[in-house]
């Protein structure tokens, strides 16, 4: 975050674009969404965040740039995570369907069977 103005109840700020995925810009700022109004614009370099209160209400600047900075930290994080990842997720899902017989018989479609012997067969209507 960098050239963080307050002005009346609105707080802006630059976010690199190269630091922040447009991805990560926009999960974190979504969360900020019930109770405040936020705007988000780009251009090459950098992403410019505008955010104020829905309501007249004052709020603390301070506080609010800790949570941002935080937030950013933690959805950049997910976003590193998710990469390094990526590969074993695919694998699991991978082994996951790997023994799935997907050549299964009309017959073996409609077969039910239950551990315990009931047998549907045995119904009397």
């Amino acid at each position: 975050m960098n050239q963080i103005n307050y002005n009346q109840g609105i707080l802006s700020f630059k976010l690199s674009a190269t630091d922040y995925s447009e991805s990560v810009v926009y999960k974190c700022m979504y969360w900020y969404l019930g109770d405040y109004n936020v705007a988000i614009s780009k251009d090459v370099n950098n992403y410019m965040v505008t955010i104020s209160l829905k309501n007249a209400k004052y709020f603390d600047e301070e506080e609010l740039i800790v949570r941002l900075k935080n937030d950013l930290i933690d959805f950049k994080l997910r976003e590193i995570v998710n990469k390094e990842t990526l590969t074993i997720r695919e694998l699991i899902t991978a082994k996951a369907f790997a023994s799935y017989d997907f050549n299964m018989s009309e017959e073996s479609l409609h077969e039910i069977s239950d551990p315990v012997g009931f047998d549907p067969k045995d119904i009397k209507l």
